[in-house]
């Protein structure tokens, strides 16, 4: 179990490198425009399209999950290495899309090789720890890159210094993969494809609602994660090398939330959590728009563990309960495909379009809309998240 924390802490440093200077990095150094950083945003989660699904699916049926891991670690560092010398927007647009091809997939094959791995602790009789106690260390990764970068930035360094890092991470976390432990390929019960059941799955009257009211919630995530940096840099006002601090204030405040998710499981259920993170995002994105201060800025960070477990880890887990183990990979890569990927393809060119037309508040305002959807969906549709026991005998259930 220790390899699969340090993995989760390793693959969250890539992206905690990367995600709170990406599009500050792409407006200085690459010269894009707002709607060309959406048009980027856009074109890396293409490939969600098809490869959470392609690669859980193999997980699934043939490929073993640690080896395909290596592969997209050792081709996401060629890609952000290539990224960091390019100098045109076509090249750069394009190697966004195979970061994305090689990166996207590996939060649900991380996901479903955990469920795996638990699951097969729980048929053998061995205790695990929870999910959320395991994921909380990818939260510990996402933090470590801002303070490395601290320094370099400090003195002057350009954004491009996040390259750098990520590739680092990526070749650490490359050298971990072969330290996971193996899992016996699942025994497949039915002739039955594991990506169309997961699709069922995600589907059923157990889940619709979720799955709709997500989408709009990721279509807010998108805006939001896509035009931070920028609006924190150009509206706010706060120096570039301490908006990855702020943003990980809140990440750091996370870590306490995901530890007290089973706590908060009790008191007001999975679903209470999804509502709760739903409604802090748009309060968020509404307190940054009518409040740009520094301290608002800071002060709002508080509200990031809720979505978090909102957006990132509840429903992770609520799709393991739908899952059987032939497809226990398939339903967390098709429903990032279906759900987070159509959403966030959408979204990235929506948020580009309506930042460009009527500016980064705009594009707040536009997010905190989504967000608001969702919560109005999420609170007033679906009803409830049944215990696992419950879905394996429901009549309606995924199988």
């Amino acid at each position: 179990m220790n390899a699969l924390r340090r993995q989760f802490f390793l693959s969250f440093a890539v992206i905690g490198s990367v995600m709170p200077l990406m599009t500050v990095f792409l407006k200085e150094q690459g010269g894009f425009s707002f709607l060309q950083i959406g048009l980027a945003m856009s074109l890396m989660s293409v490939p969600m399209l098809c490869s959470p699904a392609l690669i859980t699916l193999l997980a699934d049926r043939n490929l073993d999950s640690r080896r395909i891991l290596a592969v997209a670690f050792t081709c996401s560092a060629t890609v952000l290495s290539l990224m960091y010398f390019s100098n045109h927007i076509a090249w750069t647009l394009t190697l966004f899309v195979f970061h994305g091809l090689a990166f996207v997939a590996m939060l649900p094959l991380q996901d479903g090789y955990f469920f795996s791995f638990a699951e097969k602790l729980r048929v053998e009789g061995t205790p695990g720890p929870s999910y959320p106690l395991v994921r909380v260390w990818g939260t510990v990764g996402f933090i470590l890159p801002s303070l490395l970068l601290f320094i370099p930035l400090s003195r002057g360094a350009s954004a491009s210094a996040i390259l750098p890092c990520a590739v680092f991470f990526c070749l650490l976390s490359l050298a971990n993969s072969f330290s996971l432990p193996k899992i016996d390929r699942p025994i497949v019960t039915s002739g039955r494809l594991p990506t169309r059941e997961a699709l069922r799955a995600i589907f059923s009257p157990q889940a619709r609602w979720l799955s709709i009211g997500l989408f709009f919630g990721f279509l807010a995530a998108s805006c939001y994660y896509a035009f931070i940096g920028n609006y924190l840099d150009e509206v706010v006002g706060i120096p570039k090398r301490h908006i990855g601090l702020i943003i990980n204030l809140g990440v750091a405040l996370e870590i306490g939330f995901t530890l007290a998710m089973p706590w908060l499981q009790q008191k007001i259920h999975l679903k209470g959590i999804l509502v709760a993170g739903l409604g802090c995002m748009a309060a968020r994105m509404v307190l940054l728009t009518m409040f740009p201060h520094p301290v608002v800025a800071v002060v709002v960070q508080i509200f990031h563990g809720l979505e978090v477990l909102a957006l990132y880890i509840g429903p992770v887990m609520f799709l393991d309960r739908l899952a059987k183990n032939e497809y226990r990979n398939s339903i967390q890569g098709v429903f990032t495909m279906v759900i987070g990927g159509v959403a966030r393809v959408i979204g990235g060119l929506l948020a580009g379009f309506v930042v460009m037309r009527s500016g980064l508040e705009g594009g707040l305002i536009y997010g905190a809309v989504m967000a608001t959807i969702s919560f109005l969906i999420l609170t007033f549709l679906f009803s409830r998240i049944p215990p696992r026991e419950e879905i394996e005998v429901s009549p309606e259930g995924a199988s």
